[in-house]
């Protein structure tokens, strides 16, 4: 008991200690625990005043969640202006030291903010509430790590560069940007530590995923399946003198069972492959992801729709398709950078058609940011301007956003 109350006590002096403002201590606070334990929590601030011409619903959000250009766009009088913090962060990572010869258990706990509102406007949309993101269990030695939780797929991989679109970032779900956070049991080793050319193998085994297609189990359907997802990674990375190249490629493979439980048959297969790369030279930076691959609804593949994604019913058929992005960047000074992103997402809306008898709704999809950043130290600030084209089955749509975001580093 005495222990927990120690614990208890050190969470809530870090806390205070957290917000209590600015200082000049690293960007990371920690706390020492009993028993040799350390507590490290970090995170960001971030917020955003962002000016809408056209409407992102039907996908995420309008604000730092924007993706893509919603079906219905108001003939007239299509801007607004609003505002968001939702990506606002706090991670907690424990620490102990080693407790079977040199392998230490560790664990962390992170949510930020995009849980449903408490309410509509007024008042509703200024009181966003926490939703969990990552909660796991390391046991390492170092080189190899066995992590229990909730944590990225290998999915996820590169991750454009921006102030405004950091829980959704640019592209997510909608240009080629995939991947999710799913409970299950990850493996990483270290094949090449410490040489020339890194190599660092990934394999993970998750829970199934997909839209429950009865209202009274609420089972989905990747969970009907009663098979997990499975996916294994590659990472490697290789120094240039002052230059660097990291690249991975990723393959998965899942099962959905599309008539629910308690009724046979219905099962269905989702695979895909994918490589991201990313090469940094001085103050240039060059990166970018491509995928294809089937039934990848609840990676966010193929404008999040198709077999497993949280789209309607009638749209739950079999999908195939591919996406890409890129983006370039340049640090002009120690303090301003330039970035500049584009990518698309194209699923195979004929072969959707002619294997399910419906239109698929999204089609085609283009995103287009641009970015100017400032930083120093642990303050950014960007003024950036994101673009989406939208093909729908009814025609071409476009929005457009324009946003500062501020960002604090803790």
């Amino acid at each position: 008991m005495s222990r927990r109350i120690a614990w208890f006590t050190a969470v809530a002096v870090a806390l205070a200690a957290l917000f209590r403002g600015p200082s000049a201590a690293s960007a990371q606070q920690s706390v020492k625990l009993g028993a040799g334990d350390t507590l490290t929590i970090s995170g960001f601030i971030n917020a955003t005043l962002f000016n809408d011409r056209g409407i992102f619903t039907g996908g995420f959000g309008q604000g730092q969640n924007a993706e893509w250009a919603a079906q219905v766009q108001p003939p007239t009088d299509q801007g607004f202006f609003d505002g968001d913090i939702r990506n606002t962060r706090i991670r907690f990572d424990f620490s102990s030291g080693p407790v079977l010869g040199k392998w230490a258990p560790k664990a962390t706990l992170e949510a930020d903010f995009f849980g449903a509102f408490n309410g509509n406007p007024p008042f509703g949309d200024e009181q966003p509430q926490l939703r969990a993101r990552f909660a796991f269990v390391d046991l390492t030695n170092g080189r190899t790590t066995l992590r229990f939780g909730q944590f990225w797929s290998p999915m996820f991989g590169e991750v454009p560069v921006s102030v405004t679109h950091l829980a959704f970032p640019l592209g997510y779900g909608a240009t080629g940007m995939i991947g999710w956070r799913f409970p299950g049991v990850f493996l990483y080793h270290d094949l090449r530590p410490g040489k020339p050319l890194t190599l660092q193998v990934q394999v993970a085994v998750m829970k199934g995923s997909g839209l429950a297609l009865s209202g009274t189990d609420l089972i989905g359907s990747g969970e009907a399946s009663g098979k997990p997802q499975f996916e294994a990674r590659f990472n490697l990375g290789k120094r240039f003198g002052t230059s660097s190249w990291n690249g991975y490629v990723v393959y998965h493979v899942d099962n959905k069972d599309m008539n629910g439980v308690g009724v046979p048959g219905g099962n269905l297969n989702g695979w895909g492959v994918e490589t991201g790369h990313n090469v940094t030279s001085g103050k240039l930076t060059v990166h970018g992801n491509y995928y294809f691959g089937h039934n990848l609804g609840q990676q966010f593949g193929h404008i999040t729709q198709g077999a497993g994604s949280n789209a309607a019913a009638a749209q739950q058929g079999r999908i195939q398709g591919w996406g890409a992005w890129a983006q370039a960047g340049y640090d002009f000074t120690t303090h301003w950078g330039l970035w500049f992103y584009y990518g698309m997402d194209q699923p195979n809306a004929s072969k959707y058609l002619q294997e399910n008898g419906v239109a698929l709704l999204r089609q085609l999809n283009h995103d287009t940011d641009g970015l100017i950043r400032f930083r120093a130290g642990r303050y950014a600030l960007g003024l950036e301007y994101f673009r989406a084209v939208t093909r729908w089955s009814t025609g071409v749509r476009t929005a457009d956003q324009y946003a500062l975001s501020v960002l604090y580093s803790l």
